[in-house]
């Protein structure tokens, strides 16, 4: 359980640097956005993504907020450990492989894509172990 626990710790405030990294690019140096994209782009199409990221980062934050206050008690929020590695999967890992076929950098996705694998595999492993415990205690009750 006590992997579980700095596991959520550790998502968490990287979820959270990440937020405060993404809210610094939209709202005080948003050229170190531009310049990511493959494509052209017009002044009113970049401020459009601004705003649709800002969604994003805001989820971010929610959920890195949520995982720090969860490792407090981390058996009790398994299911949301269980969410963030569905996540890390499907918005991490395969929207990574999306942007590298769009176009994007695929050594900076290539990097992100290896942190998703390790939050995934780590995660995974540490809600077994956390669950044998629990069912453990449970059968030791009974």
């Amino acid at each position: 359980m006590k992997k579980l626990k700095w596991w959520f710790r550790i998502v968490g405030m990287f979820y959270l640097f990440l937020t405060a990294v993404n809210l610094y690019a939209i709202f005080l140096n948003n050229r170190f956005l531009k310049i990511d994209i493959p494509f052209p782009v017009d002044d009113a199409a970049f401020r459009i993504t601004l705003d649709f990221w800002l969604t994003f980062v805001l989820d971010l934050l929610i959920m890195g907020t949520f995982m720090l206050w969860a490792s407090r008690n981390p058996l009790k929020h398994i299911n949301i450990a269980w969410l963030i590695l569905w996540l890390e999967a499907i918005r991490g890992v395969a929207d990574d492989f999306y942007l590298v076929a769009r176009g994007y950098s695929a050594p900076f996705y290539s990097g992100f894509t290896i942190i998703h694998l390790v939050i995934i595999i780590t995660g995974y492993i540490f809600i077994r172990q956390a669950s044998m415990q629990l069912t453990e205690v449970n059968n030791l009750t009974s």
